[in-house]
């Protein structure tokens, strides 16, 4: 287990998870490697919508094992919103309105965060890595701040993030939702 920064924590093992229980700990990071396998697009290349509603298998496989481990790290059933970008998509450091919040980039820059906005070094989650940032509904005086990368048409940033689902109720049907 490494701690980059405070209130971080970063390991190789999805156990790393556990450290979610120190009050202190606000972003806690597996490093993995990337299961992105975007074959037949070159570097450049950047989806089409339809090319992120029809699920590779990797893609497919990667959310359910993320659903899995969110339901059990928040005890919640979970939707999950996937974005493509070709530009900075929330520039602002901020903590979001959530009380867990899972974030992977499969390709292109990572996720930055930040443990003050006053001089504090900008970090960034590696892409693969599964990041798991706690948000305001998380009871804490602790700090941690985090944004979306600066992204391109050459450099397109592909991301998952995957939050407590609503409710369900008879007008939204199931609460797991793969694209959100």
């Amino acid at each position: 287990m490494d701690r980059p920064a405070p209130h971080c924590v970063v390991g190789d093992s999805p156990s790393i998870f556990s450290a979610l229980a120190d009050p202190s700990v606000r972003l806690v990071i597996w490093r993995r490697p990337n299961p992105c396998q975007p074959e037949g697009y070159p570097p450049f290349a950047r989806p089409a919508r339809d090319e992120l509603t029809c699920l590779p298998d990797w893609l497919g496989r990667d959310i359910l094992l993320l659903g899995g481990l969110y339901q059990a790290l928040a005890d919640r059933d979970w939707q999950v919103r996937l974005e493509a970008a070709e530009g900075r998509t929330c520039p602002a450091f901020h903590e979001d309105a959530v009380r867990l919040r899972l974030l992977v980039t499969y390709r292109g820059p990572g996720t930055e965060w930040t443990t003050g906005p006053d001089n504090a070094p900008v970090r960034e989650v590696p892409p693969g890595a599964v990041a798991a940032f706690k948000g305001r509904a998380w009871p804490s005086s602790a700090r941690l701040l985090h944004r979306s990368a600066k992204a391109s048409v050459r450099r397109p940033r592909w991301l998952l993030a995957m939050d407590a689902a609503a409710p369900a109720g008879p007008e939204t049907g199931a609460a797991r939702s793969l694209i959100g």
